[in-house]
């Protein structure tokens, strides 16, 4: 094994431990026949989560990887002297340095990511607030290994569930395998989303281990669930719920129920607080802005559901009817149901303003700000200005909190 160390400038560095060709073979022989974190090559294209079916030796140096990409059936042979880093078990395990132009913009990204991490722990740090530990490989094996141990516990009072995975998550479920297929694809296709609005590069960790998902058939089962293993009372029509605890920890459970589209919508909204519960550090986002992007992400994955444009539609109706967003919305621990559109409906308002700045706009409260700190480093104006702006936008002159 040897270190690379990665200049990032102002002083800063980066250190990573990677193999070279001829150790690659026995670091990634643990990892054959399942997905590895991302191989990038010199093109700057990333293949991420592709699955490595075999490590291709000669005269005891690696040559090659046969990988399957994710979403592909058929595996290709990748030819080492094109690939400039491979990230397996959450450390990157080669790396070599870039050439050509793609290779070095692809770099040049990876050091700016670093470099505004570096600055994220500064901040947090200056506002008393305590990032998420950088976990290790081993680590995070462990993490996965106490999440198997709660299944396993589960499944003495269900038998019938039954396990899969994919890189980010772990369905337990005891809906057929080719029903719940493309629900799962939309809690990876969710993650990538959220990566991509706050600009997390794709194949970095966000989980402690992974999210772990229970989805049973029957509401009784899902009700069962709950207070055997959550202790927490459900409040009646619940369909699904985010358990995000301190420990870094995030297990979702839930039920079928009768409509399929409300059910994709539904794990895709709740697995997303797990994802915002995960960024950064452990700071919970206002209310509003945390259903809201939910639902607004929901709508991105799942676009066919129509549960969350009818409760904008409802909002819409009673902000025009009040002039108001609506009592506490701004401050409460729980907006009302009837809230819910309104959140989402200024959600996206940020977003469409500018999709950067929203994103900012949320690491500045996860840093430690307050949101009306953070909304006007992002957009350079006070809350006050954003709701009069949004009220305009959606036809509600002079709307008041």
């Amino acid at each position: 094994m040897r270190t690379v160390t990665v200049a990032l400038g102002c002083g800063l560095f980066v250190a990573a431990t990677c193999s070279p060709a001829d150790e690659l073979s026995t670091v990634l022989q643990p990892y054959e026949g399942q997905a590895i974190d991302m191989v990038e090559l010199g093109t700057g294209r990333q293949l991420i989560r592709p699955k490595l079916e075999r490590v291709v030796m000669k005269d005891d140096v690696t040559q090659s990887l046969r990988l399957v990409e994710q979403g592909q059936a058929q595996a290709t042979t990748i030819r080492l002297p094109t690939i400039t880093r491979i990230v397996a078990g959450r450390e990157t395990v080669y790396e070599k340095a870039a050439t050509g132009p793609a290779a070095k913009k692809a770099q040049k990204a990876r050091e700016e990511y670093a470099r505004d991490k570096l600055v994220s722990l500064e901040r947090m740090s200056a506002n008393g607030v305590d990032p998420w530990q950088e976990l290790s490989a081993e680590q995070h094996a462990a993490a996965i290994e106490e999440l198997e141990e709660h299944v396993a516990e589960v499944k003495q009072l269900f038998p019938a569930l039954v396990v899969s995975e994919t890189h980010e998550f772990i369905m337990v479920t005891d809906i057929p395998p080719q029903v719940i297929a493309p629900y799962v694809a939309n809690l990876d296709a969710m993650h990538d989303f959220l990566c991509s609005l706050y600009g997390i590069p794709r194949g970095e960790p966000v989980w402690q281990g992974k999210c772990l998902v229970f989805a049973f058939q029957r509401e009784e089962d899902f009700q069962a669930y709950e207070g055997k293993f959550s202790r927490s009372p459900v409040r009646e029509g619940t369909y699904g719920l985010c358990h995000s605890y301190p420990d870094g920890r995030v297990i979702v459970s839930c039920h079928q129920g009768s409509r399929p589209d409300s059910f994709a919508q539904m794990l895709v909204h709740e697995t997303s607080h797990g994802f915002n519960h995960r960024w950064l550090a452990l700071r919970h986002l206002p209310n509003w802005l945390n259903e809201g992007i939910a639902e607004w992400v929901s709508t991105q994955v799942v676009p066919r559901c129509p549960d969350v444009p009818r409760k904008e539609a409802q909002s819409l109706a009673i902000m025009q009817q009040t002039g108001s967003l609506g009592p506490g919305f701004l401050t409460a621990d729980n907006i009302a149901f009837d809230q819910y559109g309104t959140a989402t409906l200024l959600v996206r308002f940020l977003v469409t303003k500018d999709r950067r700045k929203f994103g900012g706009f949320v690491r500045g409260y996860k840093e430690g700000m307050t949101a009306e700190e953070s909304l006007k480093a992002a957009y350079g104006g006070s809350l006050d200005e954003l709701i009069t702006a949004f009220g305009t936008a959606i036809g509600v002159p002079g709307l008041k909190p």
